[in-house]
């Protein structure tokens, strides 16, 4: 197998993908991971009806998706309630 990839110019040495982790910047989390199983769940919810998560906002202990559809805005909270007329303001 690996005479076949060499062969064929599709080899990478694994030194390319060597790297020390002391270097790398720490990547942050993403939106999805903020997310609890029940807002992961609305999340999944809304997305089948447009709506794209695009924002998770932390207010203290607890944590706020943020969901939008051309101009509709849909919040979820920690219980996995969704609101899809919050009191919200999103800067365009």
């Amino acid at each position: 197998m690996l005479n076949t990839l060499e062969q064929y110019g599709d080899f990478t040495p694994v030194e390319a993908f060597k790297t020390d982790s002391r270097q790398q910047k720490h990547i942050k989390e993403t939106m999805w991971d903020k997310l609890n199983f029940s807002q992961q769940y609305a999340v999944c919810t809304l997305g089948q009806f447009g709506y794209l998560l695009t924002y998770v906002r932390s207010i203290g202990d607890t944590t706020l998706a943020i969901l939008k559809q051309d101009d509709k805005i849909a919040t979820i909270n920690e219980a996995g309630i969704i609101n899809v007329n919050p009191d919200v303001m999103c800067r365009q």
